[in-house]
């Protein structure tokens, strides 16, 4: 199979992963290394992207090296909104 081409990124995996409802930063982390996917899905209003170790941490701390993040913006009502979000 021919590689996801988006703009200037060239991915091996077509799977995109969501991050949320998993039982931990930990098992979520585990699940995205098993499953290959090279793109998750982060929803920013669910999310603390700076927290602390003792809060568990970032998320991004937990993710496989070379994992890219795609901002979910649900909840947004607007489109500056979402954008503002993102």
């Amino acid at each position: 199979m021919d590689p996801l081409l988006i703009s200037s990124r060239r991915y091996r995996s077509r799977l995109l992963m969501g991050t949320g409802k998993f039982s931990s930063l930990e098992v979520m982390g585990a699940a995205t290394a098993a499953s290959g996917a090279q793109v998750v899905t982060v929803a920013l209003r669910r999310v603390d992207l700076d927290a602390p170790p003792e809060a568990g941490g970032r998320l991004t701390d937990h993710l496989p090296a070379g994992v890219d993040l795609l901002p979910n913006t649900s909840g947004a009502v607007t489109a500056d909104e979402a954008v503002l979000l993102a």
